[in-house]
């Protein structure tokens, strides 16, 4: 498929699947877990705040964030739906951006060399694109002005097997155990596991990937690992407020030591 045409598919599949839809999965109990890793990571290596692109952005839930910490943000998505959610919630928490570019990750052909202390890319853009994620992460890091960094996610391969089987999926008598493993050693869905190809990654394939594409890795994280809970048992733990606050903490540090664990993974990296 050209890439243009693979453009238009997942353009089609985010505007029908909605920008309330993805903002309210981060409001789900394990969503506010996964938020709270996400931010922090954002908090250790997206500061000090400057000039900030968020590529994928959707409706802006950390792009909001990064503005409030005083980020110079621009939002680039291939959405519309989602960048004029953004916008209004932009303007519903009296923020502004630098701009809200309804591009693809590829356009970053098109932008300036090195104009960006900082590009944001989380969620699962990099992963839409199997073939191609090594020329997305080549993009990112050319709109980077020396010394910034890429602060993005991925989608982990054994956490998104660990999260579907948690959440009670089970395989259809057509597939396998050899059809398993063959996604868990590839990591590439096909469509009789996904509406849209993508390309899952494990920890040391992200390493890897960063590497060849002029990227150091400076850290890499799980969104969960300990917390990967049913909702109410979530909930539960959340009506004692200390030990809610301790698992929390151990949450960011359990998800550092086992970047595999989540259902993405997190990354920082630099120019090398």
């Amino acid at each position: 498929m050209d890439i243009r045409d693979h453009d238009a598919a997942i353009e089609t599949f985010y505007d029908g699947y909605g920008a309330a839809r993805e903002w309210d999965r981060f409001e789900t109990p394990l969503g506010e877990v996964q938020r709270a890793v996400i931010t922090e990571f954002l908090r250790r290596w997206g500061a000090p705040p400057g000039r900030t692109l968020d590529v994928g952005s959707g409706p802006g839930r950390f792009a909001l964030w990064l503005a409030g910490q005083g980020a110079q943000v621009t939002l680039l998505d291939i959405s519309r739906g989602m960048l004029d959610d953004a916008r209004r919630r932009f303007a519903a928490h009296g923020l502004t951006a630098d701009g809200f570019l309804h591009h693809s990750l590829f356009d970053l052909s098109n932008m300036e060399i090195g104009t960006f202390d900082l590009v944001v890319c989380l969620g699962g853009a990099l992963n839409y694109y199997p073939d191609e994620m090594g020329d997305g992460l080549r993009l990112l890091r050319r709109v980077l002005r020396p010394g910034g960094r890429v602060v993005g996610s991925v989608m982990s391969t054994v956490g998104a097997l660990g999260m579907a089987l948690s959440t009670g999926w089970v395989p259809e008598p057509s597939i396998g155990g050899e059809d398993l493993l063959e996604v868990y050693r590839t990591g590439r869905l096909t469509d009789r596991f996904s509406a849209h190809r993508a390309k899952m990654l494990h920890a040391e394939e992200l390493r890897g990937l960063l590497g060849r594409s002029g990227l150091g890795v400076l850290e890499l994280s799980a969104t969960d690992c300990l917390l990967s809970l049913p909702s109410a048992q979530i909930t539960e733990l959340k009506q004692r407020p200390d030990v809610f606050s301790a698992l929390l903490e151990a949450e960011i540090d359990g998800s550092k030591r086992n970047p595999d664990a989540g259902g993405h993974i997190l990354f920082a990296a630099a120019p090398v």
